[in-house]
């Protein structure tokens, strides 16, 4: 938000681009920036191809299973084409150098710019002070001397000159991304050393539910709430899904269930068990469940089992 204020105070017209990734993050939020700043907002989905870029980084992964380096690559060169499509000059973004210790310090936003084919056309408005001079400052298209030298993780400046160019909701921060997230990379990794070749469906599930691993061929979803049991039903409908199976309550309230994987009758079974074991009311010892499978549907009965009260989510 900063870098797009700073370069429309020079008169400089901005498209903002939204690169959406398969993990749920960021969406509602650059929307309304892109309304706060009167700046054209498009929004662009990564491709299959980011599935080797999650699966196989080449500069490695942070704390959780962040590829950062990696993955901005592959997004500026996404921008990169989008500069091309509407005949821009600069990509700009909103890096600072050392804020993000995976993926800004100086070598890697040359390595960055370098490896993303952008190379003197990829602008850090917020610390370009601090880095050698890219296209449009040397032809003077912009102004270097109104860029800045901001550097490191400290809020207090950005947030002074957030105030001083108008901007009035200032976002709280946060990782932006699922990948970084204690609770959410184990979920990755889980997919990767038990599926390596997951599709794009796999990663999509990664964002809802209740994740348990029964062995290495077969996983159990369970949803939160009545929105998460809603998207099991539409991911389960569709025609690129891998094996699996949809278990719904019968006469019970309690989750939906999806069997991904060798979905036998002992997965079924316990896939059943855990359904009653997360059920908002006193679990019933016997309720019946439907099963919704390749070849059509059933409706069978399960039990309560004590041993799936060992079992942990992911």
């Amino acid at each position: 938000m900063l870098s797009v204020r700073i370069l429309q105070r020079q008169g400089l017209e901005v498209d903002a681009l939204n690169v959406r990734t398969i993990f749920s993050c960021c969406r509602t939020s650059a929307a309304q920036a892109a309304v706060a700043l009167g700046a054209r907002l498009t929004v662009t989905h990564v491709g299959d191809d980011y599935l080797t870029v999650i699966r196989h980084p080449q500069h490695g992964y942070g704390k959780g299973v962040n590829p950062c380096v990696d993955c901005r690559i592959y997004m500026c060169r996404m921008a990169k084409q989008f500069m091309e499509e509407v005949g821009a000059c600069v990509v700009a973004t909103g890096e600072i150098a050392g804020q993000r210790p995976m993926s800004q310090k100086k070598y890697q936003l040359e390595l960055i710019a370098r490896r993303s084919g952008l190379e003197d056309r990829l602008l850090r408005p917020l610390s370009a002070k601090l880095l050698p001079p890219t296209a449009v400052e040397r032809k003077g298209i912009v102004d270097r001397q109104r860029f800045y030298d901001f550097r490191g993780r400290g809020r207090r400046r950005l947030i002074e000159l957030a105030r001083e160019l108008g901007i009035r909701e200032i976002p709280s921060p946060s990782t932006g991304c699922a990948l970084t997230e204690r609770s959410f990379a184990p979920r990755v990794r889980d997919l990767i050393e038990f599926h390596p070749q997951a599709s794009r469906w796999d990663f999509e599930l990664l964002n809802l539910g209740r994740h348990v691993r029964l062995d290495r061929h077969t996983k159990i979803v369970l949803g939160r709430n009545a929105e998460e049991n809603a998207m099991l039903r539409l991911l389960a409908a569709r025609e690129d899904k891998p094996e699996a199976a949809l278990l719904m309550p019968e006469d019970f309230l309690g989750p939906d269930a999806l069997v991904v994987g060798r979905n036998d009758e002992s997965a079924i079974e316990f896939a059943g068990a855990l359904m009653l074991r997360y059920t908002r009311q006193n679990a019933p010892l016997e309720a019946r469940v439907r099963v919704a499978e390749t070849g059509g549907q059933r409706v069978i009965s399960i039990r309560a089992d004590e041993t799936v009260r060992m079992s942990r989510p992911l």
